[in-house]
């Protein structure tokens, strides 16, 4: 089952979200990893969650592939 929102936002408002959204992407691309650790998968794809929400907030075509 898919749910879905829609929500109206003025240009504020959305500029306001993507700033949320570029912080909390930051915050995963900088937390602390073991050098050595395998890959996070987990954080990988939070990364093109987070990337593919944007890119849908911008009205733009969404770049799935996060560079992480």
């Amino acid at each position: 089952m898919v749910d879905s929102l829609t929500v109206a936002l003025t240009k504020q408002q959305r500029d306001l979200v993507l700033q949320g959204l570029r912080y909390i992407r930051s915050s995963r691309r900088l937390a602390f990893r073991e050098p050595l650790a395998p890959p996070d998968t987990e954080r990988d794809d939070e990364l093109r969650e987070i990337a593919f929400l944007m890119g849908q907030i911008e009205g733009t075509s969404a770049k799935i592939e996060a560079r992480v």
